[in-house]
């Protein structure tokens, strides 16, 4: 196969950076992990490119197909505010939008004492400009360049490199941002100008502007990263033009498309969107349709539902405080990893996180100068992990510097045994993310019933078991490789971009043509914006979306149309539609009511030559020799956990709890009373058969 033997994918966590290799000759993945730079992460990439080089049989970089990259660089750089300055461009007389904002408010939206989030961009950054355009698209007054060019000016004494022009109608008429682009290219060469005629054509000011303002902030961050890591990979033969980037909805763009400009916003959830991918291809692979996906990774728990084989997704999200207006795939992220810091408190109580011990310096049985103790040092302490084969015995752990850190900062000022603070602090974290997902799937109308727990990332299959107890789940599924989950998902999905278009359309006879006119145009440029990016139009396929509303509400559904004809009937069908939805959703229609199209979507889909499960060998991978069974601290008291590696066990095997399954990227543990199954994919299936 030469050159496109191999594909591969890497995801940066906040403690290792993932590395799957998938060999297309043979459908075998493998995976492996090297340590984050924080400082920067590209290092930590090429690191595990490196890796791959040496320990991976036949593997060369200059054969690898595809490089697929999960990354939370911008979510990172959001959350500690790490990002550059912008400045923004509103139409004259909306200035008070940055401040304004709209209803929802940090906290509780209805404590009317909670205050809007932190401004992304300073009050000496946001300048007015002359124009109007009107909600008819209609040039209301003209644009004064001279003003433009006189806000230019001022931006060059700022030292502004990054512009956001979000121009009140610009989606009904962009002609006023174009004009300000020009400028700005003349008077301000150099600098990133993000058109919201462009980026998010879309209606609603505020949502709009925050959308551009996250994008325009981190834009130059991004564009920073993949520039140093694009030269290291194609200095090392990886072709340019397969380099790709995850996206927030789940799929795939090149790298060339970020550096287009506008996508940057689309990557906060870059990292856990993959995690999600995966997991929809093990539902498809396990013939479960309904999951619970929970990645657990060193510095936080990523939650998402999988309903009917399909995971939930959203075309409006918030992250940490700040509106994102595009679609993205549904999840949840809660402060909850291996790395997770616990401690006594002044008062007696014993405080879970939020905070990590990240990756540097980690965990205290790291030995690397932490000394708060992390959920890590914990399992180590109650005898869940084998300090000798941590990683795969890669990597040398100390059991006793765990005990240490949990016996000084826990055990000692609560006045219990190292191993009773240690069982505590994982039975509180448990309970912290079952409580988290409680809220979040009835917020969703999820029941949690006949949910599979899917048990993802280096920490998820030991506490699995505990969180879905607290949830009353039955049955939770531990894939081959939950330790590099969102690296496995990168392989799992296609390159997927959405564009949308605001043009309010009511859906009475006649306003047919109209409605396949708005989508013809949309698809035109959908397919002119991934032709530019090197892919071939018969390669790509649009699918056609809508938001839709009953006229006067203050909300959208957003519609897929898969089955609705174009023909006569088509607002007709596509009203009858809504009304499904919206009685599916809300639990009554109102059929008398009419229905408007308020925003047209288009999501174009390029398929890639993804990673599908296969039914394995009756016979276990490796000849492993019977292990020792390990005294582990559960519930209270010490007990026998038998220990198996993974590799030993061949489909169809079934082992009774309390095991302990190792593999070189995590530990899997069966209490008493809960059963281990393997099927035919390798996945185990945990099943609760009793009580605890």
């Amino acid at each position: 196969m030469g050159r496109n033997r191999w594909r591969v994918g890497v995801d940066v966590g906040g403690t290792f950076t993932d590395v799957a290799v998938l060999d297309r000759q043979t459908s075998r993945v493998e995976i492996l992990k090297v340590p984050t730079t924080p400082a920067d992460p590209s290092i930590g990439v090429l690191n595990g490119m490196s890796r791959a080089q040496e320990v991976v049989e036949g593997f060369d970089i200059a054969d690898v197909a595809d490089f697929l990259h999960g990354t939370t660089i911008t979510t990172n750089a959001l959350i500690q505010r790490t990002f550059r300055p912008c400045a923004l461009l509103v139409t004259e007389g909306m200035r008070g939008s940055v401040s304004v904002q709209d209803q929802r408010r940090v906290g509780n939206t209805y404590d009317l004492r909670s205050g809007h989030p932190d401004s992304l961009v300073a009050d000496d950054h946001v300048f007015e400009v002359p124009e109007r355009i009107g909600a008819d698209a209609k040039v209301v007054r003209d644009l004064d360049r001279g003003a433009v060019v006189s806000i230019a000016r001022r931006l060059r004494e700022l030292d502004v490199r990054s512009v956001a022009v979000c121009l009140i109608f610009s989606f009904a008429n962009p002609v006023h941002e174009q004009q300000v682009r020009e400028i700005l290219a003349t008077e301000l060469p150099g600098a990133r100008v993000s058109l919201s005629s462009e980026v998010l054509p879309r209606i609603r000011e505020w949502p709009r502007i925050s959308t551009m303002l996250l994008g325009a902030s981190l834009e130059p961050l991004l564009i920073d990263y993949i520039t140093s890591l694009a030269t290291g990979l194609t200095g090392r033969g990886l072709a340019y033009d397969r380099l790709f980037l995850m996206e927030s909805n789940g799929g795939l763009m090149p790298f060339s498309a970020v550096m287009a400009g506008g996508r940057a916003v689309h990557t906060l959830l870059s990292g856990p969107a993959a995690g999600v991918q995966a997991a929809i291809s093990i539902a498809r692979s396990a013939g479960r349709r309904d999951l619970l996906t929970v990645d657990v990774g060193g510095t936080s728990a990523d939650i998402a539902f999988v309903r009917h084989g399909e995971a939930l997704e959203v075309t409006e999200g918030e992250l940490v405080g700040h509106q994102i207006y595009v679609p993205m795939l549904d999840l949840m992220t809660i402060g909850a990893g291996g790395g997770t810091l616990s401690q006594a408190t002044t008062t007696g109580r014993l405080l879970v996180g939020p905070n990590s011990a990240g990756a540097d310096p980690g965990p205290a049985c790291y030995g690397r100068g932490g000394q708060i103790p992390t959920t890590t040092d914990a399992d180590l302490a109650l005898g869940l992990l084998d300090p000798e084969y941590y990683l795969g015995g890669q990597m040398t752990v100390r059991q006793s510097l765990a005990v240490e850190a949990i016996t000084r900062h826990i055990a000692e000022p609560l006045g219990i045994s190292p191993q009773d603070a240690a069982e505590a602090t994982l039975q509180l974290n448990e309970v912290h993310m079952a409580d988290a997902i409680k809220v979040f799937a009835a917020k969703r109308g999820v029941d949690l019933g006949d949910a599979t727990l899917v048990a993802c990332g280096g920490a998820g299959s030991l506490h699995a078991c505990g969180v879905a107890t607290e949830l009353g789940v039955r049955q939770v599924l531990v894939p081959p490789f939950p330790g590099a989950f969102s690296a496995v998902g990168l392989l799992t999905t296609d390159v997927i971009q959405d564009f949308v278009q605001t043009d309010i359309t009511k859906l009475r006879e006649g306003a047919g043509p109209a409605i396949l006119t708005q989508f013809a145009a949309l698809e035109q440029r959908a397919v002119a914006s991934l032709s530019e990016q090197g892919f071939d139009r018969a390669e790509i396929v649009c699918h056609r979306e809508l938001d839709a509303r009953y006229s006067g509400q203050g909300f959208e559904l957003r519609l897929q149309l898969a089955d609705v004809a174009d023909h006569d009937d088509l607002p007709a069908g596509l009203a009858d539609l809504f009304h499904t939805e919206h009685a599916r959703i809300y639990g009554h229609a109102a059929h008398a009511e009419l229905v408007e199209v308020v925003s047209y979507r288009i999501r174009a889909v390029v398929a890639m030559p993804t990673y599908t499960m296969t039914p394995l060998p009756p016979e276990a991978i490796a000849d492993e020799a019977p292990r020792p069974p390990r005294r582990v601290y559960h519930r209270g008291g010490w007990i026998d956990a038998a220990v198996v590696r993974r590799a030993a066990l061949a489909p169809g095997s079934r082992l009774p709890g309390p095991v302990l399954i190792e593999q070189p990227d995590t530990t899997a543990f069966a209490p008493p009373g809960w059963t281990v199954r393997i099927d035919a994919y390798g996945n185990l299936l945990l099943s609760n058969e009793g009580t605890q």
